[in-house]
This record gives C-alpha cells, structure tokens and sequence, in this order.
C-alpha cells in the first residue's frame, strides 16, 4: 500500500505553513507550564495542568510539530 504525502500533493497547507507556528505553539506551552509551576495553593491542580501540557507538547510533536 502506498502513502502519500498530502503536503507534497499541495492538496493542503504546506509543510512550511505547517510549522510556522511551531515556535509560538512552543512557547504558548512554556508559558503555562511556567504558570502551572506557580499555582502554590493547590498542588494536585499545578500538577494535572503540567501533565497535561506535557501530554499536548507529545501529541503536537506526534503530528510533526517542532514544540
């Protein structure tokens, strides 16, 4: 079975398009990794929102992306 590249096609954005954005996307991530980080009050919250944060950053970088 043969795969194709959609990218290569120009049926869609191009991979350039594509990871424009890898750099605001990584820092989006830091930053509320950082804010995470911060919640003194309730630690169990601070740490389910870096799991997540985690979790998206592993995900985007499935899918291609630079972050």
């Amino acid at each position: 079975m043969i795969t194709t590249d959609p990218y290569e096609d120009g049926a869609q954005e191009t991979r350039q398009d594509f990871k424009a954005n890898d750099f605001r996307i990584a820092r989006a991530l830091d930053s509320l990794l950082i804010s995470a980080k911060s919640i003194k009050g309730d630690a169990v919250s601070a740490e389910d929102i870096a799991a997540r944060v985690h979790t998206l950053r592993h995900l985007l970088k499935e899918v291609g992306h630079d972050v």
